[in-house]
């Protein structure tokens, strides 16, 4: 199916092939969230929100624009909202104290630890997208609303650090 053919199929509360479509767009979704919040408990709620925000507002959306990164858009300003929300929040020194490496639903630990090392949470999305989601740079600069000169020298300096921090 394509995109459109979902988004028209969903306008008619017809939820036939939202599996198909879930299987198609989750993973994305669910790493653009785990860039920005490095916590996959809170990635998997934003997934989620994700998913009802779009089936909420699917009747607004122009069928000729849709694809997944109207998705990936929405999970995006959801995770930076949460992200914001938990700076905001005092975290007691018992959940500091319990913090952990989980596997995450789609994969390694080795991953979510390889990103951690990052600080810049746009760096890491950057990362993200393209390395894991195999995402242009055009794409990904306008994902996160930057030029594509920040957006390839945030990588470049993203994989700078990586190097010089990962050890194999």
């Amino acid at each position: 199916m394509e995109w459109k053919d979902y988004l028209l199929e969903f306008r008619a509360q017809d939820h036939t092939h939202f599996k198909s479509f879930y299987d198609l767009t989750n993973k994305q979704i669910y790493l653009t969230a785990l860039a920005i919040l490095k916590n996959s408990d809170e990635a998997l709620d934003i997934v989620q929100d994700t998913y009802l925000n779009f089936l909420q507002n699917v009747n607004n959306i122009e069928a000729e624009r849709f694809h997944n990164g109207y998705l990936i858009r929405i999970a995006r300003n959801l995770s930076l909202n949460k992200y914001k929300q938990n700076k905001r929040q005092v975290i007691s020194e018992e959940y500091i104290d319990n913090l952990s490496i989980e596997d995450n639903v789609f994969g390694d630990a080795k991953i979510k630890a390889i990103l951690d090392l990052l600080e810049d949470e746009l760096m890491r999305e950057i990362i993200v997208y393209h390395v894991l989601l195999d995402y242009k740079f055009k794409d990904i600069a306008k994902i996160i609303a930057k030029p594509l000169g920040t957006t390839l020298w945030l990588y470049n300096k993203g994989i700078k650090l990586l190097k010089e921090r990962v050890t194999l």
